[in-house]
Order: C-alpha cells, then sequence, then structure tokens
C-alpha cells in the first residue's frame, strides 16, 4: 500500500482540523499522493478529483457502515441515536436506497415550478427589512431562516411558530453534527427530532398531504417506521444545512467585488445560475465523505504500484480537495463566475449524489440574485468578527456580522 512516507503529504487529522484554511494543505496532499494511506488514521486519503469521482461510482466501495472492518456487524439491538445514523440512506446502498433517491428525486423535479416564486418571495420577504437596519447577521437573519423555511416547505410544514422553527434547527444541527462525525453533546434531540416526525409521519398516514412524507408513504419506500422517520430527518437536516452553510460561507467571497458582480447578475440575470455553481465548487458544503471497500481493489495500473485497498479498508473522499484541484480547475482558487464547464462534485457523484439538488440549486441562484439586487453594498462588520462552528465537516460560519445599504 501507498503509506505516507512522504514527509510532503500532511495526512488524514491535519486535512480536519485544518478545516477554516484547508488549501495549502490540500494541495500538499494532491501533490505527493492523490490516494495515500495514512497507517496513523488507517484509512486511505482521496484529495484528487480523479480519482474521488472514479470511487464514487465504483460499486466495489460502499457507504453502508456496517462494512467498517471488513464485514457486516453483528446483529442486536443498537441505541436509537447510532440506529439514527447508520439507517440514513446515505449509508445505504441497494433497493431500499435506490427507491428513497427515487421519491426524492421526483418530489424535487415535480415542485420546482411552485417552489420556484414562493421562494423567490420567501428571499425578498427575509432581506428587504435588512438595508434600513445596516447591521445584521448574515447567518442568523438570512441563511438560516430561508434554508430552514425551504425545507420546511418541502415537508408541509408550517414555519409561523418561531419557537418550533428554533427547535427544528437545533434538532436537525445536531443530527447534522452526528451524521457527519462530529459529536455533539445535545444528543437528546435527535430522539425529540423523531418524535416530532414520527406524530407527523402518524398524521400523513389518515390524511395524506402534498408533501415528501406523504410522498414516502406512498411509495411504501421503507421497510418500517423507524427507517421513514429516521430519513425524513436525515433529509431535512441535509437540505437545511447545505443551502446555509453555502450561502453562509459563500456569499462573503463576493464581498470584495460586490459592486462589479451586481453589475454582471443585474445585467445579464442568467449568469447567477454559473456563479451559483461555481460557489458550490468553491465552498464545497460536505468537504468529505467516507467509503468502504466491500472487495479487494487495485488501482496500481491507474495511479501506479502500491494502491491495493483491501477488503474493509476505509477510504475518506476530500470532495472540496477535488473540487479545487488544478488538474481539472484552472486557477482552482479563484472565483470565477463563468467558469464552464464546472464539474464539481459538491453535490457527490454516482450511485449517492445527491437528490435534491434540483432544489438547492433554485435556492442558491435566488439567493444570490435576490442578494445582490436588494444590498448596493455589503460587507464584513469591523466591529465584529465572524464565528465558525466547530464541525469541522459541515461547519462554517456560524455567524457573520455585516454592513449593508
Amino acid at each position: 500500500m501507498s503509506n505516507l512516507d512522504n514527509p510532503t503529504h500532511p495526512g488524514m487529522a491535519a486535512l480536519v482540523s485544518a478545516y477554516q484554511a484547508p488549501h495549502s494543505l490540500y494541495d500538499q496532499a494532491r501533490a505527493s499522493d492523490g490516494i495515500a494511506f495514512d497507517p496513523v488514521a488507517k484509512c486511505w486519503v482521496v484529495t484528487d478529483h480523479r480519482a474521488v469521482r472514479t470511487i464514487l461510482e465504483d460499486r466495489r466501495f460502499t457507504s453502508d457502515l456496517r462494512f467498517a472492518g471488513g464485514g457486516k456487524g453483528a446483529p442486536g439491538r443498537r441505541p436509537f441515536i447510532q440506529v439514527a445514523v447508520q439507517r440514513q440512506i446515505i449509508f445505504s446502498d441497494g433497493p431500499e436506497q435506490n427507491s428513497a433517491q427515487r421519491v426524492i428525486l421526483q418530489e424535487a423535479q415535480r415542485k420546482m415550478q411552485e417552489l420556484s416564486p414562493w421562494i423567490r418571495e420567501l428571499a425578498k420577504g427575509l432581506l428587504e427589512p435588512l438595508p434600513a437596519r445596516g447591521a445584521f447577521d448574515l447567518v442568523a437573519d438570512f441563511s438560516l431562516p430561508y434554508a430552514l423555511q425551504t425545507i420546511c416547505k418541502v415537508f408541509g410544514i408550517p414555519s409561523d411558530d418561531p419557537v418550533r422553527m428554533a427547535e427544528l434547527a437545533q434538532w436537525s444541527t445536531v443530527l447534522a453534527d452526528l451524521t457527519s462525525g462530529h459529536l455533539n453533546v445535545r444528543i437528546q434531540d435527535v430522539t425529540l427530532f423523531a418524535d416530532y416526525f414520527r406524530k407527523m409521519v402518524d398524521v400523513r398516514r389518515t390524511a395524506p398531504s402534498d408533501d415528501l412524507v406523504s410522498s414516502f408513504l406512498k411509495a411504501d419506500t421503507f421497510e418500517n417506521e423507524d427507517d421513514l422517520v429516521i430519513n425524513c430527518m436525515g433529509t431535512f437536516a441535509a437540505g437545511r444545512m447545505t443551502t446555509q452553510k453555502l450561502l453562509g460561507d459563500g456569499v462573503p467571497l463576493l464581498f470584495p467585488q460586490w459592486a462589479a458582480w451586481r453589475e454582471m447578475v443585474t445585467a445579464n440575470p442568467a449568469t447567477s445560475r454559473r456563479l451559483a455553481e461555481e460557489m458550490l465548487r468553491i465552498v464545497t458544503p460536505t468537504r468529505y465523505l467516507g467509503r468502504h471497500a466491500i472487495e479487494d481493489v487495485d488501482l496500481s495500473e491507474e495511479w501506479g504500484p502500491g494502491h491495493l485497498i483491501r477488503t474493509g479498508e476505509r477510504v475518506i473522499l476530500f470532495l472540496e480537495a477535488a473540487n479545487r484541484d488544478p488538474a481539472r480547475f484552472p486557477e482552482p482558487h479563484e472565483l470565477k463566475g463563468e467558469r464552464q464547464p464546472n464539474p464539481h462534485l459538491a453535490f457527490g457523484h454516482g450511485p449517492h449524489r445527491c437528490p435534491g439538488a434540483s432544489i438547492a440549486r433554485a435556492e442558491i441562484q435566488i439567493a444570490l440574485e435576490t442578494l445582490l439586487a436588494t444590498f448596493e453594498t455589503l460587507a464584513p462588520n469591523p466591529s465584529a468578527p465572524p464565528e465558525w462552528d466547530p464541525n469541522p465537516n459541515l461547519g462554517g460560519y456560524r455567524s457573520y456580522p455585516v454592513l449593508g445599504s
């Protein structure tokens, strides 16, 4: 195997911990070996775009966490919090995962015509009062409520109760943390989140509505109610966190040339679509994903000697690094609103590619258009520095105070 004998490769721990500024380390890792085994972390570290894409579409690698160590885990009753992570469709393969992906994809495509004008009105409603205030928080006042209320709309959840909205934000944050491998001490919130969706499922069984829960029930997607509830929770959390982080981390990239971006999008609104794609590439809301080999996979023919991945070995795919690979993206660290083609992996690739990508894309594009139309100027608040979320995978900015007019 290709061990980290080369001192220029930073290793898994360094890549994870440098989440606020990882890109020089990614460059070092790719230059050393785009697929390298870290003997300390006992996993393969993949930072090359072509390699990440290849492994994501290779059925010899699984997202099923039960394959850790080379085989299925022992049967037995497990705590619900553990089950709530392991039985999400992002950690499963086969017919049930395919069915759930298909339902989400169909629901997203079906509702796009209805959702787009609704999302635009939501963005306008959140942003219109802010220029008069001058100082506000980009995350707390816009990206969080915008993402939260949109995913509530998909699930048919009313968003007019601020107490309930705060609970759903907290619960989904905890689940997203645990799902991404980051310990959140408020793990009891996972049970509260499940209780909420369990009650919702009970209601939808007898009174179906035009929402994702009813679509899951109609398609008979999951074998049992626990799996249905767990995947409602997971889909809700993923849909909210992706958009919140993308906007919270991505919009500040526009600050240095705000007037130029505003002029570009105002002159040609179609450019917002390409800008949204470029922002997805630059930010990459999920930094890394894990896979396990379900059989020996020898990549030596393409990648050189020492790239035999053994059955059960863990592979960490750094999507964020792949999206800055200079072999695929010229001037990879530059935000280029006209970049084409843009084969980024922000939504993954292969069997587990994000089925809700179309809704997320619409959210991001509409948010950018509305922000740029609303504010003549938008910049960091020099008296209040941004605050980072401690989750090294999904975190991003937890707070970003700004001044706008």
